[in-house]
Formats: structure tokens, C-alpha cells, sequence
């Protein structure tokens, strides 16, 4: 006996469905070598543009100001005193942008 049309197509799509994840996918897997070996070139070459001395990493890593734990901790101390009680400041007035209260 045969199948009505409606049930063939129904069978037809059930047994090409599970395939079409395979289909799809062969698209998908391509590659792009030529432009995943340059992947974060732009940026490497951007951030290298903003250097003054671009080697100062490799020269300067290694350099350690000598200094001593008093010399520190007072350079500490000194630095939290100024925002306790910060100097005051030398300002002269000259007079510019008010009014000098004169006719």
C-alpha cells in the first residue's frame, strides 16, 4: 500500500533533518589562516606607536632604585602627613579680575 504524499514528505524531512547539522557545518569549517596568523597585529603596532622608548622594557626590567626600608617608610609618612595637613600655599594677589573698589 502507499504512503499518502503528506506522510512521504513528513518521513522524508525526519530522515534528512539529522544531516543538516552536518551540511551546515561543512560550511562553517573553514579557515582563514592568512588572517589568524595576524590576529592583534593592529594593535601590537598601535600600542608600539605610543612608546617613546620601545626596547625600555627589556633595558630598564632589571633596574631597582637602592633604597632602604627607613628611607621608605618615611617617604610614606611624609606623603600621608601632606594630605592630613597639606602646606599652605604662596599665593600673591595682584588685583587682576576684581574690582578694585575705586571710581
Amino acid at each position: 500500500m502507499r504512503t499518502p504524499k503528506p506522510l512521504g514528505r513528513a518521513l522524508l524531512a525526519a530522515a534528512l533533518l539529522p544531516l543538516l547539522p552536518v551540511v551546515l557545518g561543512g560550511c562553517a569549517a573553514t579557515t582563514s589562516p592568512d588572517w589568524d596568523a595576524r590576529f592583534g597585529d593592529s594593535l601590537r603596532i598601535l600600542q608600539a606607536g605610543q612608546l617613546i622608548a620601545p626596547d625600555a622594557p627589556t633595558r630598564n626590567g632589571q633596574t631597582v632604585p637602592p633604597t632602604d626600608g627607613r628611607s621608605v617608610s618615611e617617604a610614606m609618612h611624609r606623603q600621608t602627613e601632606s594630605y592630613r595637613s597639606p602646606p599652605t600655599s604662596n599665593v600673591i594677589q595682584i588685583g587682576v579680575g576684581g574690582s578694585s573698589g575705586g571710581r
